[in-house]
């Protein structure tokens, strides 16, 4: 009997094995996907003056500021202790996804 597209040992049968593994494999990536978007990340800058809550898939849920280091002459240092706990909520967020989905080894997709 003849190879079928070039598959040795089984033609379509070991094709539909090789998309039944593909499907499988999508749908575990998929229910990862979802834990890790659902989850929520807390990071804070300047020793806790500003914390920044975010989800996996990168919404940020709220931002807290402790009133003291409301300063109307240093806005910039705010402006950077914000910028920095929210970069730093969103990597958690990044490092949980490749984790996550690293297992699956798939190249250029993270």
């Amino acid at each position: 009997m003849a190879k079928f597209g070039g598959f040795p040992g089984g033609g379509m049968g070991n094709m539909q094995n090789i998309l039944k593994q593909a499907q499988k494999m999508q749908k575990e990536m998929q229910e990862k996907q979802e834990a890790v978007a659902s989850k929520e990340f807390e990071t804070s800058a300047g020793g806790g003056a500003v914390v920044v809550k975010a989800t996996g898939d990168k919404v940020i849920k709220e931002i807290i500021i402790k009133p003291e280091v409301v300063d109307k002459d240093d806005v910039e240092m705010l402006q950077d202790l914000i910028l920095t706990a929210v970069n730093e909520a969103l990597n958690k967020a990044d490092s949980m996804m490749q984790s996550e989905l690293g297992q699956f080894n798939i190249p250029g997709m993270f």
